[in-house]
């Protein structure tokens, strides 16, 4: 599968997420986008089938989510860069912010710590 692929597999998806994180016209909140971003993610990691990719396609779908991630938060916006934020105390008060549950939260720490110990 190549990005290309991936982007008309999982544009859709983006679409309704970036939909669900508009506030006003063209401000997203975002924090709720990482927080959907990484969700897909580690949905994706954990069952890659179940997401519609192959596990040797996963690389292909970190780099196209990345894409997306800096279209809205910059250019140095990626995955890592996510995770790290998460795991901050303003990353911290955006999940409670948002009023994510503890399983959800639990979700996310748990990729930040594998992506972030490999960084």
């Amino acid at each position: 599968m190549d990005i290309n692929e991936v982007r008309l597999q999982f544009s859709a998806a983006i679409a309704e997420i970036l939909d669900g994180c508009q506030i006003v016209d063209n401000f997203v909140d975002k924090d709720m986008f990482r927080v959907y971003i990484l969700t897909v993610w580690g949905n994706a990691v954990l069952d890659p089938e179940r997401s519609g990719i192959a596990v040797e396609d996963l690389s292909v779908l970190h780099d196209y989510l990345n894409e997306e991630l800096a279209a809205v938060l910059g250019k140095d916006a990626t995955l890592t860069s996510c995770y790290e934020y998460i795991m901050s105390k303003p990353g911290e008060d955006s999940l409670i912010r948002l009023q994510i549950a503890a399983e959800h939260k639990a979700f996310l720490h748990h990729f930040a710590a594998l992506i972030l110990s490999q960084a």
